[in-house]
């Protein structure tokens, strides 16, 4: 059983962290052969650009005595790199002729085929080489409304002719959530023509940093690891670390996108 194998503990409960940080308890590495922590950040209503900087530190005890940062195990995560989920809140003046484009990506990190969608009075476009995708906003006079924008952007984005591939929209009456149909398989980048109508109203990304063990100071009695957060501003973030045994190097992950550390 995997629950055998990993030992998974929270490592920042879910709470709101700041530019100020936020460290985990610092985990005995005793027994295990690497650490993986994995955090996750809500950035509300914080348009596109904020950034959320993880790094692993090590200690010689669960006191945190002599604590450093460890070598090459900082990750960045903005959300203008890429998206596990964005909920995108649709303001009165949109209208048509406005634009937005997703772009998804593979597990690899392989990118789809970018899809842009042109909110229109003239009903919606069809057809799987289409690449402009056409968003009946559901009036005649080029001002959407709201709640019908909203039903037939979802409906957009999970055509199976003409949608965005990996992914699920969903409708309120006043916003669209775009996120993975496949929890973890996809993610995503999200530009719009007009920022100020398409407001993003909650958007989540998520990091990763594994450790392996040998590269720890041993030499000096380092022996526990943690995780700093640290946030441009205070947003809702919360981690977990999985330790276990076996091979492993140090690598961090921008939501799906693997960059390798020395």
């Amino acid at each position: 059983m995997l629950s055998e194998k990993l030992k998974i503990d929270i490592a920042i409960p879910p709470k709101a962290v700041s530019s100020n940080g936020s460290t985990s308890t610092y985990f005995s590495m005793n027994g295990f052969d690497w650490a993986c922590f994995f955090w996750s950040v809500e950035l509300l209503s914080a348009g596109l650009t904020t950034t959320s900087t993880g790094t692993v530190y090590q200690a010689q005890d669960g006191a945190e005595t002599s604590a450093v940062g460890l070598a090459s195990t900082t990750a960045i995560v903005t959300a203008s790199s890429k998206l596990a989920s964005i909920t995108v809140l649709i303001l009165t003046g949109t209208a048509s002729a406005d634009t937005f484009t997703l772009t998804s990506y593979d597990i690899m990190g392989t990118a789809h085929t970018a899809l842009t969608y042109t909110l229109t009075s003239q009903g919606t476009t069809s057809g799987a080489t289409v690449v402009t995708r056409g968003i009946n906003i559901g009036t005649a006079d080029g001002t959407a409304d709201i709640s019908t924008t909203c039903t037939n952007m979802a409906a957009a984005i999970n055509d199976t002719t003409t949608g965005s591939i990996g992914l699920y929209g969903s409708a309120t009456t006043t916003t669209v959530t775009i996120r993975s149909r496949n929890g973890g398989d996809t993610v995503f980048l999200f530009t719009a023509s007009n920022t100020t109508n398409f407001t993003i109203n909650a958007a989540t990304v998520m990091g990763m940093i594994e450790v392996n063990a040998k590269t720890m100071t041993q030499s000096s009695n380092f022996t526990h690891l943690a995780l700093n957060v640290v946030n441009e501003s205070a947003y809702y973030t919360s981690a977990f670390v999985a330790r276990g045994k076996g091979l492993s190097y140090n690598y961090s992950q921008q939501v799906s996108t693997l960059t390798q550390l020395p």
